[in-house]
Formats: C-alpha cells, structure tokens, sequence
C-alpha cells in the first residue's frame, strides 16, 4: 500500500505519495480541479491519502475516492503540531501529511453527510445574506449622516421606505445614489427571509429538529444548524465535546500547582458557536421562565450578560446533546436543578 498527503489550496494543490518505508516516490503540484487530481492518482496502487480539513476537503476527498483510493480527513489543528513553522512551504506539508498517513500519526475527523452538507450551506447562504443586507444598511446609514440626515430606530421591511421618504424631504440629490443600495439591501432582505422560511418549515417537520426546539431561545434556525452540524450524535462521547467542538469551553494553563482558565478557545466550528450564541441572547432577553433561564439571569447578575451568555451557550451545546441522544423533549423544571 502506498500512502499521500494532498496540500490544498483554492487554485493549485501539492500532492506527496511515499512508500511503506516513507520515502517519497512522487511529487507534484497540480490545479485543484476534478480531473487534475484523479489524473496524478492514476496508475498508482492502492493508496491512502491524507487531507486536512478545510473548506475543499470533503469534496478532495470525495474525488480521491472515486479515483479507487481511500481518503482520511483529518484534524487540520493536529497536523499544524508536525509541521515546521519556520520552514513552511506547500511541499514540506504534503510530505509531512503523506507521512502522517504512513505512520498513522494523525485523528482522522467525521466526514459528514451529504445532507448535513447542503443543510450547512443553506444556512450559511443566509446568513451571508444576512450580513449583505446588515452592510447596505450600515452603508446607506453613514451615507445619510454625512449629510445631518439620520434614519433613527426601524424595523428592517420599513428601512428602505424610510430612507427614501428622508432623501425626499432633505437630500432629494442623493436618492439617485443610494437606490441601487436600497435595492440590494431589499433582494438580500427578501432571499434570507425566503430561505428563513424553508428552514422553519423543514424543522418542523425533521423529528430531532422539532424536539431541539423545544428548548426555549432554541428555534428552527438554531436547532437546524446544531443537527446538520453534529449530524451524527454518537460520534461524541458526551455533550462537553460538542462545546469543545464549538469552542465554547475556557482554554486551561495548568503548570504545578498554577491553574488559570481563560477565555473561551473560539477554536472549532464558527457557524454552530454563532447560532448557540444567539440563541443564549434570545433565551436571557426573552426567553420563557424555567430554570435554565434563571441559572442565566443569576449568572448574569455576578458576571455581566457577556460571560453569561456565552456560559448559557455551552450549556445549551450540552442540553441539546442529551436531548438528541436520550429522546427526550426539554424540562422547564428538571428534578435536578441546572448548574447543579
């Protein structure tokens, strides 16, 4: 068995393939194109390949296995470990990855399925549409004060009405500029409201979805964006690996008998961090009475709404865990009491 390690980038990836005794017998750096990396595999023996995890890597490792190999997607954290930072070029980390897979020094991550793949991309089109529609905004905003015009407090439907009614009255000049603005902000507006709504009809109708989202601050949104994340529960041990996995738990120092914990790592996925956040805010603010709720506001009261909106979203990581694994539906008020 040979074993590889493919360095990926957007337009042109290293590929490294070395025998069972390490040593390199190809190297070559190639497009990242579908055709491009099943032609460098071709004629080789069977061969397991290494690749990091990346935004590409899912689909690198979907093209190698059609090309007959296997492909292992590892922890790109873990690989950073092995390779040489002083010396870092894209041919010293695919020798370091086909190594890796050669020694079997590496912790291969879930590959997750496709569905869980598009159900991800889905939300993470809205909420690029949603920070679209937030930036025109922002925009047409300080567009407005330069001229002592300001929009104040509206809702988002409204906005686009209002600015227009303002540069009507003060800056009748300025709306020429700002309606191909106004216009981009009312299309990304609508298409994140449009996807809104296929979310929400889908969570309603997807059986652990509907049950996450009976935990209150935790709505369609949210409880999609945690099932197509984690898209299979048993490959975690316990609910603590998935906040792990959000980075929502303190980085530790421990040395001797010194101990500090710190801030949170932040380190793991950005999108099911952001919506557990969210959905922490939504549950302090205005949230229904239980106990959670209440372990929050108390919380709240001797740390501030920051740490404890971000200790309520680690907590929620874990609810929703046992929720999914055990079958159960959320208790307002558990026999045992949270935070206990």
């Amino acid at each position: 068995m040979l074993y590889a390690g493919i360095d990926v980038a957007n337009r042109a990836s290293t590929v490294c393939v070395v025998d069972a005794n390490a040593e390199v017998i190809l190297e070559r750096t190639v497009a990242t194109e579908a055709g491009a990396l099943m032609e460098a595999f071709s004629g080789l023996e069977a061969t397991r390949v290494v690749i990091e995890s990346t935004p590409l890597a899912e689909w690198v490792a979907l093209v190698v296995e059609d090309a007959g190999h296997e492909a292992v997607v590892i922890d790109a954290r873990s690989a950073k470990r092995l390779m040489d930072a002083s010396k870092k070029t894209d041919r010293r980390d695919a020798r370091t990855l086909a190594r890796m897979a050669q020694a079997g020094w590496y912790t291969a991550v879930h590959r997750k399925s496709a569905e869980a793949r598009l159900q991800r991309s889905r939300l993470q089109a809205r909420q690029g549409l949603v920070e679209a529609y937030k930036g025109f905004a922002a925009r047409v905003r300080g567009l407005l004060r330069a001229h002592g015009v300001r929009v104040g407090r509206v809702s988002k439907g409204e906005f686009a009405p209002r600015v227009r009614a303002l540069c009507a009255e003060h800056v009748p000049g300025l709306a020429a500029y700002l309606e191909p603005l106004l216009a981009a902000y009312e299309h990304a507006l609508g298409e994140a409201r449009r996807l809104r709504r296929e979310i929400e009809r889908e969570a309603r109708e997807h059986a652990v979805a509907e049950r996450l989202a009976s935990v209150p601050g935790v709505g369609p949104l949210v409880s999609q964006a945690y099932v197509a994340t984690i898209d299979d529960p048993r490959r975690f041990a316990s609910g603590d690996e998935v906040a792990d996995y959000a980075g929502l738990t303190p980085r530790i120092y421990q040395s001797g008998e010194l101990q500090v914990q710190g801030r949170i790592s932040r380190e793991g996925d950005k999108l099911l961090r952001w919506h557990l956040v969210e959905a922490a805010h939504s549950l302090l603010v205005r949230g229904r009475d239980c106990a959670l709720r209440r372990w929050g506001l108390r919380l709240a009261e001797r740390k501030g709404q920051a740490k404890a909106k971000v200790a309520l979203a680690r907590k929620l990581a874990v609810l929703l865990h046992r929720l999914w694994v055990s079958g159960e539906r959320f208790k307002a008020w558990p026999e045992r009491a949270v935070g206990a």
